[in-house]
């Protein structure tokens, strides 16, 4: 049953920036029903990916996956967890699961369509949202993970796919028209595993990482990028592709003007409180959407060559990360907000990483 000692992390939904979290403590023990099962969550990572999942929360139905009285919301992280209470014959207690997790210490699933790798979460708030989001790895079972890396799992596999999945858009595309592909918030995990597969798979292209001055050393030092450039002092190149991860709208109408580039793909919003107003959809421009990205990466490749292909470019990525990427552990609530904080202004360290438990 759910201990006394439950805690969750929520941010006030109001505004164009969450607040800081507030931890609730003490929620009080809910049976399961009939085929639910209850999850400890053990650990989940901590990024400038969740603050883009809180700033997209309505537009993307973000705050659907784990549900709050308003003006509550929980962000949703994404990392392992194991079962503690079941009620459903396929699920075993002890049983271990990746997937994505509400910022608390426990979990409830309800399992729907269930086989050997995969339970699929069919709550009915939970439905309409994309399978991407609703299922979970029996870890047993999952081809990308191995003993002794789920801190790195928990960092990398969230934001890797979407670096595999721009980088196959790259390719499909022929970089939209461009040799040249500009990547901005360069020093996100992100930014920089779509860096290293553009290196890794497409050499005809041209890589320009664009970061912070006080970022832009530490980045030129892991050679991911062909080239690396500030904000300050943009590229003086044009006709480029931009893959945007800032969602800083003031910089990219000054890219605009210097580079005139040919295609700009917007993903990410890592700049937060600072990135402005973000201008509706113009010609030459999309909003990545993973999901969509993935329906389309499947049926280009099939399923079990997409899995294949994505599982052994992570576990590539897993193992290249460890001459640069530390971990940060942290554990508790408290320091788990403080985490957020830091998050949430910038000031993170791109090659240190954050892993968090409650």
């Amino acid at each position: 049953m759910q201990s006394a000692d439950a805690v969750s992390l929520v941010v006030d939904r109001g505004g164009f920036c969450p607040h800081e979290l507030t931890i609730i403590r003490d929620r009080p023990d809910v049976p399961l029903g009939g085929g639910q099962v209850r999850l400890a969550v053990d650990c989940f990572s901590l990024s400038a990916n969740n603050l883009t999942y809180a700033l997209l929360g309505d537009r993307f139905g973000y705050w659907s996956l784990f549900p709050m009285p308003e003006p509550w919301g929980i962000v949703p992280v994404w990392g392992f967890a194991t079962v503690v209470e079941t009620r459903h014959p396929e699920v075993a207690q002890g049983e271990r699961l990746y997937g994505l997790w509400p910022m608390a210490s426990q979990a409830v699933i309800e399992p729907g369509r269930i086989n050997g790798r995969l339970i699929v979460e069919n709550s009915p708030h939970r439905r309409p949202l994309s399978p991407a989001y609703n299922s979970y790895f029996r870890v047993a079972a999952d081809p990308i993970h191995a003993p002794g890396t789920e801190d790195r799992q928990s960092v990398i596999r969230p934001l890797f796919i979407t670096s595999y999945l721009l980088d196959g858009l790259v390719g499909r595309t022929a970089a939209w028209g461009s040799d040249t592909v500009v990547v901005t918030s360069a020093s996100s995990k992100t930014a920089l595993g779509l860096g290293w597969l553009l290196r890794r798979d497409r050499p005809g292209i041209r890589t320009i990482g664009l970061t912070s001055e006080r970022h832009s050393g530490a980045i030129t030092g892991l050679g991911i990028f062909d080239e690396v450039a500030t904000y300050d002092a943009l590229p003086d190149v044009s006709g480029v592709a931009i893959v945007d991860f800032s969602g800083n709208q003031t910089l990219l109408d000054r890219l605009r003007g210097r580079s005139r580039p040919v295609h700009l793909c917007r993903v990410g919003m890592t700049h937060g409180r600072d990135a402005g107003e973000v201008s509706a959809e113009k010609p030459g421009e999309e909003f990545f959407f993973a999901p969509d990205a993935i329906i389309a990466a499947v049926a280009e490749l099939g399923a079990a060559g997409f899995d294949a292909a994505l599982a052994n470019a992570t576990r590539d990525f897993i193992d290249a990360s460890r001459g640069w990427l530390t971990i940060d552990a942290v554990r508790g609530a408290d320091a788990v907000r403080d985490a957020w904080s830091r998050v949430r202004s910038g000031h993170g360290d791109p090659t240190s990483a954050i892993v968090a438990s409650l």
